[in-house]
């Protein structure tokens, strides 16, 4: 059966974090790859826990919360629950992505506004026609989370701040193993789900030898971080782990032509 399958025989490396892995590889699995998962990454609560309850606390200063990601969502609503603290129903909610768009509906919290393109620039320049002048903004984000949004939107003269939520800690417990199946060319597709696990790819590997894989991004910043380590990649379309794996499909299909 997994001859009919598009990926059929394809190894494909997910890199992102444990507990996010599994759908991601169920996804490959059912278009007939193999995935193979090595997490580079692991996601915990930041530790600066009296300014995140500050913030917490006096969520009424801001006119708008900004979510650009799937874990800001996740420790948000682990910390406002630790705190006992509740969003007021005066302050706006913007998300980027389906993906963080649903994780806060299950937490109870309905966005208000989700760009058309799944990119946080795209979002910081939406919410220029929605946010009044004075308005106030506060961007939910994790330790190396790229600050495009911050300074785009500071661009746009708006009045923003950010509030680091989560650490993002490299784990290079299977950098051995990775380094092991690059060396036998055993990898066909290397995914990044993120800017955090490029860096932690390339300081696990320092180099690759030799024609590498092809390297998959789920996004132009993912990507941008990927070219400042001298390296080109798929870029997916939307930016989604479905749109990698169509990516990755549709580049699999060329290469047998």
């Amino acid at each position: 059966m997994n001859k009919e399958k598009p990926l059929s025989g394809k190894k494909i490396l997910i890199t992102r974090e444990k507990s996010q892995a599994a759908s991601f590889a169920r996804l490959i699995d059912e278009k007939g790859g193999i995935p193979i998962v090595i997490p580079l990454v692991a996601f915990l609560p930041a530790e600066n826990e009296e300014i995140i309850a500050e913030h917490l606390k006096d969520l009424t200063a801001f006119d708008w919360l900004i979510f650009t990601s799937v874990n800001g969502v996740r420790f948000f609503d682990y910390f406002l629950k630790k705190q006992e603290f509740m969003i007021p129903p005066s302050v706006k909610i913007a998300a980027v992505g389906k993906k963080t768009a649903s994780r806060l509906q299950a937490a109870g919290m309905k966005p208000n506004l989700i760009p058309q393109v799944f990119s946080g620039n795209q979002l910081a320049d939406e919410l220029e026609g929605f946010v009044s002048k004075g308005d106030r903004v506060l961007i939910i984000r994790g330790s190396l989370s790229k600050q495009a949004v911050f300074f785009r939107m500071k661009e746009n003269r708006i009045d923003v701040k950010e509030l680091i939520l989560y650490e993002n800690k490299p784990v290079a417990d299977g950098i051995g193993e990775l380094s092991d199946l690059l060396e036998k060319k055993e990898i066909d597709y290397v995914t990044f789900t993120s800017p955090s696990i490029v860096h932690s790819f390339m300081k696990g590997i320092k180099e690759v030898n030799g024609s590498p894989p092809v390297f998959v991004c789920i996004g132009d910043v993912t990507a941008e971080s990927l070219r400042d380590y001298g390296y080109d990649g798929l870029i997916a379309n939307p930016y989604t782990i479905e749109g990698m794996v169509d990516k990755i499909i549709d580049h699999a299909h060329k290469e047998e032509i």
